[in-house]
């Protein structure tokens, strides 16, 4: 059975293919770069990690040190795709981002390449991954390094708080699918709320804009590219939310209501 496509992530007055060849072309660019990366990943699993085993003993050692290394790595990734002509990025408060500590980074998540960004970012992140990852070609990874939500909720968020209480960060797309071109957003999930909440961290929300990620977002093909140039991102650094702010408050009111704030400070900017 065909799978009927959400109207919200059909992309609305695109510009028509005006050279299909010039298209071939970025196409070709864009499978170029999904190859690279998943070379990079062998290649860092294989040989890159028992490399850092021998210098970060231990497993929390060497999963801030598999941190550090992957953000640097994704670095030059992401100038790759710059150089080859693929995806250009801008971000307004890049210092910000590096000097986070302790906090969880949320943001609404138009595309498959916004995790890569945010870890760009920040040289001390963590993340929650979907199980089914654990199965794919990133899964050595993702088995090392990051926490699987293949577990009960409260089993995932003791080791998301001991991951903040030890200063890293902690990376949450609160929708937990790829966001719409239009429309209204997903639902906010109040996971990332329960769990700043349970750290007592507070929240970071970034803004990820720029233009349409066709080709990359949900539902669609990874033959798919941009018709007009490469994919463009525009990254803004929005207003820390104290998480002081719901002392006092029963949970089940503090995380609804720290969810309705990263809501509307991320769709107040996306409008």
């Amino acid at each position: 059975m065909k799978q009927i496509r959400d109207p919200r992530y059909i992309p609305e007055n695109y510009p028509p293919i005006d050279n299909p060849i010039l298209y071939a072309f970025r196409v070709v660019r864009k499978l170029f770069v999904v190859g690279f990366f998943g070379l990079g990943t062998v290649i860092v699993v294989a040989l890159c990690f028992p490399f850092i085993r021998l210098f970060a003993h231990g497993r929390e050692n060497f999963r801030k040190a598999g941190h550090h290394f992957i953000s640097l790595t994704l670095d030059f990734y992401v100038h790759v795709m710059k150089w080859i002509g693929i995806s250009l990025y801008q971000i307004d408060d890049l210092q910000r981002m590096r000097n986070l500590k302790g906090c969880v980074i949320v943001a609404n998540h138009p595309s498959l390449l916004d995790v890569i960004y945010t870890f760009t970012f920040n040289r001390n992140a963590d993340c929650i991954v979907k199980a089914d990852l654990n199965k794919s070609w990133v899964s050595g990874v993702v088995k090392n390094l990051y926490i699987s939500n293949n577990v009960d909720f409260d089993v995932m968020q003791e080791e998301c708080v001991r991951c903040l209480k030890e200063g890293s960060n902690l990376i949450i797309f609160p929708e937990g699918t790829r966001s719409p071109y239009h429309g209204e957003p997903n639902p906010y999930k109040k996971g990332a709320a329960r769990i700043a909440l349970a750290a007592g961290a507070n929240v970071q929300p970034m803004h990820i804009g720029g233009g349409i990620k066709y080709g990359l977002g949900k539902y669609e093909p990874m033959t798919w590219a941009p018709h007009d140039g490469p994919y463009r991102y525009e990254f803004t650094v929005l207003q820390q939310i104290d998480i002081h702010k719901y002392d006092g408050l029963a949970p089940q009111i503090a995380a609804k209501r720290l969810t309705d704030d990263m809501r509307d400070i991320i769709e107040n900017k996306r409008k």
